[in-house]
């Protein structure tokens, strides 16, 4: 009978290898552009804030990231009490181009005998901002916002729900050394647990 502690601390072992890289909580992608966009949202609320205005007009492309965009910088303007339209002739004008938006995975950054990898995911934002009042363009900045963690490839369906395209990314190939070594490594430990376990059951 003295061989169960033994072996109860192997399979232990094993199953925290097994969950090691389980993550909770996680932000999915749609919430961390929307953070990213009430950033921006900040940013020209405090431009158009200083002007005193009341009434602005927000204009951006037809797309449906820009759309996206849009929308969310809408609520963010009339939750501060702005009143918009997609009038130009109402000053101050803002105007709003959307160049990126990116989801990627890394190749794995972590591997576990059961279970799968871990990647780096990053979600990136690039944004054009013009004010203007009256034609005379009063403020033009360019705004890259970017947020990375560590995610399980397991948990990326997840991370991406919701029906925009723009929010799923694409996971970078694995290189052939991990496409073997994972393999090889599950079957060694398979073969080890095995083993301990006949060996410590007939001692």
């Amino acid at each position: 009978m003295g061989y169960r502690p033994l072996f109860g601390t192997v399979m232990m072992t094993i199953v925290f290898l097994a969950n090691n890289g389980s993550q909770e909580g996680k932000p999915t992608n749609y919430q961390i552009l929307n953070t990213q966009v009430d950033s921006l949202a900040v940013s020209v609320v405090s431009v158009i804030s200083r002007e005193g205005a009341k009434s602005v007009s927000l204009r951006t492309a037809s797309r449906s990231i820009d759309s996206f965009v849009r929308q969310r910088l809408l609520e963010n303007l009339l939750r501060d009490k702005f009143q918009v339209t997609s009038d130009s002739t109402v000053s101050p004008a803002i105007r709003i181009f959307v160049p990126l938006v990116e989801v990627t995975y890394s190749a794995p950054v972590a591997s576990h005998i059961f279970g799968s990898s871990d990647v780096r995911r990053t979600v990136r934002s690039d944004y054009e901002v013009e004010i203007s009042d009256g034609g005379r363009i009063d403020f033009a900045k360019s705004f890259s916002m970017a947020f990375s963690d560590t995610v399980s490839e397991s948990e990326i369906p997840d991370l991406e729900a919701g029906s925009y395209v723009f929010l799923h990314g694409r996971i970078e190939s694995r290189s052939v050394l991990d496409t073997i070594l994972q393999p090889v490594l599950f079957v060694a430990s398979a073969a080890v647990i095995v083993y301990l376990f006949f060996t410590l059951r007939g001692s």
